[in-house]
């Protein structure tokens, strides 16, 4: 493999491990391409090959999305990988002969502490407070995290955090689980989302049989722990079982002086379909809002990334992407993981005019106002501008506000608090509007060709 090849392989490695338990690194260790990753075609099934069966069976079962996700950042092609097993060569047994009896209980005490951490707990080695880029924005609910992992159950408890989408959420709160079980390694650990609850209910019902073990087991295992993380809480409303489930898992850990964190894309009191009791659950202890980051938090983000994926980038390429990417840290770090990749497979250096190159930022898209889709989305229903921006709530009006708001978020590079301000609403109200016509248009084929349709009149 040749030394471009092999710095890549290696970061497509250390990514896969940064996203799998541990306890599974072992299996990656004799991966390697059928093929040089510089003459990979562009389409078709990538070909990896092992010598440990047992290996490709485990990578292949649990982990082929980690690895796909990691091979599509660094080659910047989305492939479907295939591990086959290579029988020319065989494993180093010698290195495992040579261990004494006491090392290898050590190693296998090591693997069972790994194994129970991260299959438990499930939270991701990438989400610490050190690589929490902290800013304007989210220095409040950063302190507030630091509080709550030095005194578990003891303050602010329960710690509802809320934001946009990715804005460090998810990283927030699982940085305060692993500097838990840092601190206090006997605690016990749940991160999971409300989705993954309404999964589990669901599938605890499938079998009548079954049904009461199942639930007992389900229940025990969210119950008998110390710390609960639970995040996308917007995911649960609206579906009584699950929201039924959340308040008695509640009760339960809250009496009992447990730590229990929530995550969500907006307020409880946002959460409109959300039974008053659960709402005020929520509420009980200290809510949070992560912010949009500035500009300057941007950059300091972009940076610190670049530092931990071994790939800088000069201060002008990313004061660019900050400035281009400015409605979440997902889309930020998606942009620079795609440059670099570019850059790193074509050996040239990352600059501005290859950013705008890879990343199609002189696309020459029309410079759209929110006042513009105000006015066209007025015009297209055949109503006044005036009504979109009242608190006229008949159908007809309600439905263009909601549109017009959706298309202010998916057209312009305004923030939501700038977008509610055009439509004197708040930010909440707009990513809820945004959120509501998303979810009805991927069920609804005819909201899907309206959408389209004004979205032409609009840019036309």
């Amino acid at each position: 493999m040749q030394q471009k090849e092999f710095e890549i392989w290696e970061k497509i490695i250390g990514e896969i491990k940064i996203n799998i338990p541990e306890t599974a690194h072992t299996w990656l260790n004799n991966l390697e391409p059928a093929l040089p990753l510089l003459e990979m075609p562009s389409n078709g099934i990538f070909i990896m090959r092992s010598n440990q069966s047992f290996g490709i069976q485990v990578l292949t079962q649990k982990y082929l999305p980690e690895i796909e996700e990691a091979l599509e950042k660094f080659t910047s092609l989305k492939r479907s990988v295939r591990i086959v097993l290579d029988d020319t060569k065989k494993p180093n047994s010698k290195r495992k002969q040579q261990k004494t009896a006491p090392e290898l209980s050590l190693v296998k005490e090591k693997m069972d502490n790994l194994k129970q951490m991260h299959s438990f707990c499930g939270l991701n080695l990438k989400y610490t407070f050190n690589n929490f880029v902290c800013g304007n924005n989210s220095d409040f609910a950063y302190n507030v995290a630091k509080k709550v992992a030095a005194a578990p159950g003891q303050k602010y408890n329960p710690l509802y955090i809320y934001g946009n989408v990715g804005l460090g959420k998810t990283h927030l709160m699982q940085a305060i689980g692993h500097q838990i079980l840092k601190d206090f390694p006997e605690l016990k650990i749940k991160y999971a989302k409300a989705e993954e609850i309404t999964n589990q209910l669901t599938e605890s019902a499938i079998i009548p049989a079954e049904r009461n073990s199942k639930m007992k087991k389900l229940r025990d295992m969210y119950r008998n722990i110390d710390v609960l993380l639970l995040d996308d809480i917007q995911f649960a409303e609206g579906k009584q079982r699950t929201e039924e489930e959340i308040f008695s898992i509640f009760d339960v850990l809250f009496h009992a002086g447990k730590q229990i964190v929530f995550a969500s894309d907006r307020p409880p009191s946002s959460l409109a379909c959300t039974p008053d009791r659960l709402k005020s659950r929520y509420e009980w202890g200290l809510t949070v809002e992560i912010q949009v980051p500035d500009l300057n938090t941007r950059f300091e983000i972009i940076k610190k990334h670049a530092l931990r994926s071994n790939f800088e980038i000069n201060d002008n390429v990313a004061l660019l992407l900050a400035k281009t990417y400015d409605k979440n840290i997902r889309e930020l770090e998606g942009a620079y993981n795609k440059l670099s990749a570019y850059a790193s497979i074509q050996g040239i250096e990352a600059t501005c005019e290859l950013a705008k190159k890879v990343l199609n930022l002189n696309a020459g898209v029309k410079n759209v106002t929110t006042a513009d889709i105000i006015e066209k989305t007025a015009k297209f229903f055949g109503i006044n501008k005036d009504d979109i921006l009242s608190n006229a709530r008949s159908k007809d009006i309600a439905n263009a506000r909601r549109l017009a708001m959706y298309l202010c978020r998916e057209i312009t590079q305004m923030s939501l608090p700038e977008i509610g301000s055009a439509f004197n609403k708040n930010h909440t109200t707009v990513l809820y509007s945004w959120e509501k016509v998303k979810k009805e248009a991927a069920l609804d084929g005819s909201l899907e060709e309206t959408i389209k349709e004004l979205n032409k009149f609009i840019l036309g």
